[in-house]
């Protein structure tokens, strides 16, 4: 795997394409044109979903870059270790684009739990996307592995090659498993549109996948705690679980006969 895909000449210019940056462009694009299709189909007005696309996007990588200061901030000790250095948690994204999405779509005149409920498998679908991206770039690696799947990193550019050692290929355990919740959402209609449940539901969803595939994480970049045995990730995945799950029998989300 290397971190670069290929160098683009622009005359005597250079710029090298990042598998990386790649990658997460193209999850925004799908997702931005999954939910404009998804609301052109509910009847929404597409420009406004467009617009919400945009403000939500990039709430989202606020979000991300914020959370990602944030935990470099608690794991070093230093306040401007996570401004000095560049990456992304994406359990931020939910929180920056979340409040983009609301604050946004509130402004448009466009009915946030009617668009959730229809456009929803947009997140997971975007999210693999961008976890293959991860895979490429060789961060969110995998701890040690010599198991038939495991992958080694040798590109010096690539957090994971330091150690060069086998590794569980741990983003692309993440993409599969969220491809099958967004298929699970795409196959799966609501009955009913306009409280926002299947969005709860996705994150609760989304916790356990976390959880499951944090287990095989072997960066420290997500932050360590109680003594280096639960990550940042863990800890929010179980509250998204236990917030969700108490919302989802709030009377407010329950479904009829299905999500």
């Amino acid at each position: 795997m290397d971190p670069v895909l290929t160098v683009l000449h622009f005359g005597a210019v250079e710029r090298p394409l990042g598998g990386y940056g790649l990658m997460l462009s193209l999850a925004i694009l799908v997702a931005g044109a999954s939910t404009a299709r998804a609301g052109q189909r509910a009847g929404l007005d597409v420009g406004a979903a467009i617009a919400t696309i945009g403000f939500t996007a990039a709430g989202s990588l606020a979000g991300a870059t914020g959370l990602f200061a944030l935990v470099e901030w608690v794991r070093t000790g230093d306040p401007l270790a996570g401004v000095t250095q560049t990456g992304l948690v994406f359990l931020g994204a939910p929180i920056g684009g979340g409040l983009a999405l609301y604050y946004s779509a509130r402004a448009l005149e466009l009915p946030v739990g009617r668009l959730l409920d229809v456009a929803i498998a947009a997140v997971p679908l975007g999210h693999a996307i961008g976890r293959i991206g991860c895979f490429l770039g060789g961060c969110c690696y995998g701890r040690h592995w010599e198991g038939p799947v495991a992958v080694r990193y040798t590109d010096p550019m690539a957090p994971a090659a330091w150690p060069s050692i086998l590794r569980h290929p741990t983003p692309l355990y993440e993409s599969a498993l969220l491809l099958l919740v967004a298929s699970y959402f795409l196959l799966l209609p609501p009955k009913r549109v306009g409280s926002g449940r299947r969005a709860i539901l996705y994150f609760t969803i989304y916790g356990f996948v976390r959880l499951v595939t944090e287990h095989f994480r072997g960066d420290s970049v997500r932050g360590l705690f109680l003594g280096g045995h639960v990550s940042t990730s863990e800890l929010l995945s179980a509250l998204m679980i236990v917030g969700g799950l108490v919302a989802l029998r709030a009377p407010r989300f329950r479904a009829p006969a299905s999500s």
